[in-house]
């Protein structure tokens, strides 16, 4: 895998990863994110459905915690996760945890780390880890790691993490480079060391100092729910310090549940690559994003704007509106249908549902990271940052 920056205005960067895996041809400009799954499949929606969005990322993120349980069917398939799971047109992106689904601490120790999935708990060793990601054979994976920290986290239990997660990963490249299957595949390091400086530079430094391709950067929240709270001002301090001393040659990447104001944040921090778990919430909770990414030109300018950046359709004010979900919007569900209708089909529960919100959730993540990378080209980001920090986060619902 390679990176190269091919443009740093006013500080900030944008890049461009080639060389990547099974897809040497292909590249992906940064920042963006990848394109959320569960159990390797998009959730609700089918193959067909997936590759009609537009801007579908070119980066499929595979979270471990939900697939470990079939690595032994991927090994007897001997061609990968990617093609197992029909995404064989994708770069396979395959991290330790699910940001969505809620992580159990204190489940980690020397020995391995905890996975939580649909079988309930799997403690990981760096044997039976390296196992797995022979069997999938990604593109890119995050390097078994003890990310089991938050701000309450002492010192001494950041100075562990920090431990085993060199330990781990000293182990893991040991196996990779012996490893065939494995020669195309590119290791993202992970940092940790919760909310310690000192703990989170030492991470760092060992890190960097070994034969990784990217970084991945964790332990300020254990993974779930509730981590779309997450305030980067807790931490923008001790992220700009590892941000500097990480080289700039090589991808940040961090996971969590990125509300755009979020995105924009960690973006200015030096993030480059994120997940796309957030159109997935915003569906679970019956919603529509409806926040603008478009700057206003002299034409639209003074156009009224969403106050909020998601509506829920359960809200029986929606009983009768047959409006699309989002004005102008050009994905499938609001060119076919109406916010009336989706209102009946979570009031009777019906499945379909829950696609057409995902269809409209991920093509409208999915645009908004493209006006991010076009703001960052044309000089326009401060105007982008203005435009998302107006509205509010959750409406009022309704029922």
């Amino acid at each position: 895998m390679k990176f190269v920056l091919k443009n740093v205005k006013n500080g900030y960067r944008a890049g461009v990863i080639s060389e990547l895996g099974n897809q040497p041809d292909k590249t992906v400009d940064t920042p963006f994110c990848m394109l959320y799954t569960r159990g390797g499949s998009a959730p609700h929606l089918s193959r067909d459905v997936l590759n009609r969005l537009k801007n579908l990322p070119l980066v499929a993120h595979m979270p471990l915690n939900i697939l470990a349980d079939h690595h032994e069917a991927v090994r007897k398939f001997q061609h990968g996760i990617g093609k197992f799971a029909a995404m064989e047109d994708r770069v396979v992106y395959c991290s330790l945890h699910d940001p969505s689904t809620l992580v159990k601490s204190g489940y980690n120790d020397k020995h391995g780390v905890s996975v939580w999935g649909k079988g309930g708990k799997l403690k990981l060793d760096t044997e039976l880890f390296m196992k797995i990601q022979e069997s999938f054979q990604p593109d890119i994976y995050q390097a078994l790691s003890d990310g089991d920290t938050d701000i309450n986290s002492t010192r001494k239990r950041c100075i562990k993490v920090v431990d085993r997660t060199l330990s781990f990963l000293d182990s893991i490249l040991d196996i990779h480079n012996k490893s065939e299957r494995l020669k195309k595949t590119a290791i993202f390091g992970s940092i940790v060391g919760g909310y310690n400086e000192a703990e989170r530079v030492r991470c760092v430094k060992e890190t960097v100092s070994r034969p990784v391709q990217g970084f991945v950067i964790e332990g300020f929240f254990n993974p779930g729910p509730d981590t779309e709270h997450f305030q980067i001002n807790e931490c923008v301090n001790l992220l700009q310090k590892i941000i500097e001393i990480l080289p700039v040659d090589k991808p940040r990447l961090m996971q969590s549940i990125w509300p755009p104001d979020a995105v924009i944040q960690a973006y200015e921090l030096g993030i480059d690559i994120f997940d796309s778990s957030y159109p997935y919430v915003v569906t679970e909770r019956s919603s529509a994003l409806v926040f603008t990414y478009i700057i206003p030109t002299e034409e639209t300018e003074g156009e009224e704007l969403p106050e909020t950046y998601e509506i829920n359709l359960t809200d029986k004010k929606y009983f009768a509106d047959f409006s699309p979900l989002l004005k102008d919007c050009k994905c499938y569900t609001c060119e076919n249908y109406t916010r009336s209708y989706v209102n009946h089909l979570l009031n009777t529960k019906e499945l379909l549902a829950s696609i057409l919100l995902m269809i409209h959730n991920f093509h409208h993540y999915f645009e908004f990271f493209e006006s991010l990378r076009r703001s960052i080209s044309d000089g326009k980001l401060e105007d982008l940052k203005k435009l998302i920090n107006k509205p509010k986060k959750l409406p009022s619902v309704e029922r």
